[in-house]
């Protein structure tokens, strides 16, 4: 009669096969959620790249903006409206210039003109980050841009060109009765308007100088932050005197109106929702030069 063979022992002991199975359903686990976390990357990417690239963009124009005004508003004017040179905020301008054009000739300058090398490269005071910044934000203006045809004219252009009155038309009167030592306002009408091509033609009344701004903002018209200074406005931490321009969608730029002086502009596409006109200049707006305007 046949033996039965004995039964030889595990290979591996009990206990040493309990753990393998563990670190494999761990490891298993482990693999679902690295896989899990690629997949979420993969739809998260392009939305956390976008958002980056529009926060990048949005400080780009900042930082751009002020050095604009430290460097070439002398010469281009507030807001690139024109000076003694040409008038950078203007669809002739925009449209016809490439970034890296507007690049190249705030870096290299422009032989045989007044306009200087403002790159560090060429001999300038402005890295190529810098000069980029500057670029981006002329590039922002774009899509408000008046037509100038002579722009390269400078002001002249400006205050020589007639400016068509499209759209809807407000009258907005600045007023003051006694400079910084009165009262000030801005009278608006009409204080509603459709969407669309709105053209402000905005009078100054008073005795000093004044300017108007229009905001985007939901923010009451008398309740706006005053947190800012110098030109262009930026935060400081005392002696503010003016509001933030960060929504602002259009204004009468350079030079200030003076006393009897009446300018037109026009901002294109207004969208529905609240505005504030303010005076922006030192101490303005605290002593009255704002009002609300609504867009439908």
């Amino acid at each position: 009669m046949p033996r039965e063979r004995p039964t030889p022992p595990p290979f591996e002991p009990e206990t040493l096969e309990r753990s393998l199975d563990r670190y494999l359903i761990v490891g298993l686990v482990f693999m679902m959620l690295l896989v899990a976390g690629f997949i979420t990357y993969a739809v998260r990417e392009p939305t956390l790249r976008k958002d980056a690239a529009a926060q990048q963009q949005a400080s780009y124009r900042t930082i751009g903006r002020q050095l604009f005004a430290g460097n070439c508003s002398a010469c281009h004017g507030k807001n690139a409206v024109g000076g003694s040179a040409p008038v950078l905020n203007s669809q002739e301008f925009l449209k016809t210039t490439s970034d890296g054009q507007i690049a190249q000739i705030v870096s290299g300058g422009i032989s045989g003109s007044g306009m200087p090398a403002w790159g560090f490269d060429f001999g300038g005071t402005l890295t190529d980050e810098q000069v980029l910044q500057v670029t981006t934000y002329l590039r922002s203006l774009e899509s408000k841009a008046p037509s100038v045809p002579g722009w390269r004219s400078g002001s002249s252009a400006t205050t020589s060109t007639t400016v068509p009155l499209t759209g809807t038309v407000v009258q907005a009167v600045l007023s003051d009765t006694s400079g910084l030592n009165g009262t000030m306002s801005i009278t608006v009408a009409p204080t509603s308007v459709p969407a669309g091509d709105v053209t402000f033609v905005v009078k100054n009344t008073g005795t000093i100088e004044h300017e108007m701004v229009v905001l985007k903002t939901d923010i009451p018209f008398d309740q706006l932050p005053v947190v800012d200074s110098n030109d262009p406005p930026v935060p400081v931490t005392s002696g503010a005197d003016k509001v933030s321009e960060d929504a602002s969608v259009g204004e009468t730029g350079d030079p200030n109106l003076k006393p009897g002086d009446t300018r037109t502009f026009t901002i294109k596409n207004m969208v529905a929702g609240n505005y504030v006109l303010v005076c922006n200049l030192a101490k303005h707006y605290g002593m009255g030069m704002r009002a609300a305007f609504t867009v439908k």
